[in-house]
């Protein structure tokens, strides 16, 4: 064994002993019983087991048995699997006010997928086979993931070893699509459609991208190969895969995917529209295209009604200044932050000038006429709307901060008073 592998083993237990150890080892001390078990022939994991227990560590034993993606549960340790990188991207991230730069992507096997994110760059492409030990799983916002740490080891393997065929397609309906799946196989209707050029490795490639919808919902897609594909075109997707953006999924699919163009009438045009969802759905979703949600207004937020905006960026300014462009002469806009509750759940609604003057019954310009200062503006606008039932119909994104609906259509909701008490007396009295 090379004495950087023996720094290997003893990174991996000092870093143990650093978390759930009182006692003090040295490094020297460490490599010192190490090497002494090596040299009476102790297995190594034995060896670490055995130097742990000593000082104080708690060791979780290394197992040795392969996983199946599928089996792979939320804060699993010791995780050996063998499997595809179906995708790979680089990502900068700021760790304990650090710049670190870090991988994610999705792995595949027989049994399914599953994303991943890789904490140190292990030189993984796209297409590689690989096996992985060591890893851990985590959830986040109801998906599992695999995690590449400090601890874990990669090799490459052979590509036969996870051929891509084993990997049956899995169909999907578009309201069911979220970050992390794999060879997904789709039915839809290309609702809108751009071409641009990209330089992929120096070389000029044209990507493909819109918006696709079934009877369930609407989903954004990227194409890197030319199917000839054309709005309004109904079609089968098959060997995809899903990420997302603030909540958003993404259909992705290149020239190893197959596209089978189908009768038109197999998804109508006029069922696919905005889908009305509660909004606790929509914050579990973590975001969703093209979605309608109904509640009532519990709050105005703070920076609603009249706001200066950075000529340059856009920016709501702050004191007269733009965090990118410090000190300019704002342009002034009107906007409205709400929050919108409807009894299953809170969101954060943001409306625009055109919808918030819809909304009001004022333009801009007869606001600032009426109201000379901005508090008494945002006064009106909070008299006018707190506590009204209003449709919102928009983008819903999903951040650190929770789940926003940029509104692109709002109104008043119709809304029966008389009826209403009638439905609460009746519920009252059955209780």
């Amino acid at each position: 064994m090379t004495d950087e592998e023996i720094q290997t083993y003893i990174n991996d237990i000092l870093e143990i002993l650093a978390d759930s150890s009182e006692k003090k080892v040295t490094r020297e001390e460490l490599e010192k019983e190490f090497k002494k078990f090596l040299e009476y022939g102790v297995p190594i994991e034995h060896a670490k087991q055995t130097l742990l227990k000593k000082f104080g560590g708690n060791f979780v034993p290394t197992s040795t048995e392969r996983s199946l993606l599928a089996d792979i549960v939320p804060n699993q340790k010791s995780i050996n699997v063998i499997s595809r990188v179906v995708t790979i991207n680089p990502k900068n991230v700021t760790i304990k006010g650090e710049d670190r730069k870090i991988f994610f992507g999705i792995l595949a096997d027989e049994s399914g997928t599953i994303p991943f994110t890789a904490w140190n760059n292990f030189d993984l492409e796209k297409g590689d086979v690989v096996e992985i030990s060591n890893a851990y799983s985590t959830e986040w916002q109801g998906a599992i993931k695999i995690n590449l740490g400090d601890r874990t080891k990669i090799e490459k393997t052979d590509d036969s070893k996870v051929p891509e065929s084993s990997i049956e397609p899995k169909e999907y309906k578009i309201k069911d699509l979220k970050s992390g799946l794999g060879s997904v196989e789709v039915t839809a209707r290309i609702l809108q459609i751009n071409q641009r050029e990209v330089d992929v490795n120096e070389v000029k490639k044209k990507v493909f991208s819109g918006t696709i919808g079934d009877e369930t919902g609407k989903a954004q897609f990227t194409s890197w190969h030319d199917f000839k594909l054309e709005e309004e075109d109904v079609v089968k997707i098959t060997g995809g895969y899903v990420k997302s953006w603030k909540g958003i999924p993404q259909l992705t699919f290149d020239e190893k995917a197959t596209v089978k163009k189908l009768d038109s009438s197999k998804i109508e045009k006029k069922d696919i529209s905005a889908k009305k969802l509660p909004i606790h759905e929509l914050v579990e979703k973590y975001g969703a295209l093209d979605v309608e949600v109904e509640g009532t207004i519990i709050q105005i937020k703070e920076r609603s009604g009249l706001v200066h905006r950075c000529p340059e960026c856009n920016r709501v300014l702050l004191n007269n200044e733009c965090n990118i462009h410090g000190a300019v002469k704002g342009v002034t806009d009107l906007r409205i932050k709400l929050i919108l509750d409807d009894g299953t759940g809170a969101i954060t609604g943001i409306i625009n000038r055109e919808l918030t003057e819809k909304l009001l019954g004022k333009t801009l310009k007869e606001l600032e006429k009426s109201k000379t200062d901005e508090k008494l503006i945002f006064e009106d606008i909070n008299k006018t709307l707190f506590a009204h039932i209003i449709k919102i119909r928009g983008n819903a994104l999903g951040d650190d901060f929770g789940v926003s609906i940029i509104a692109k259509d709002v109104g008043l909701a119709d809304f029966d008073i008389v009826s209403e008490s009638e439905r609460l007396i009746q519920e009252l009295e059955g209780l």
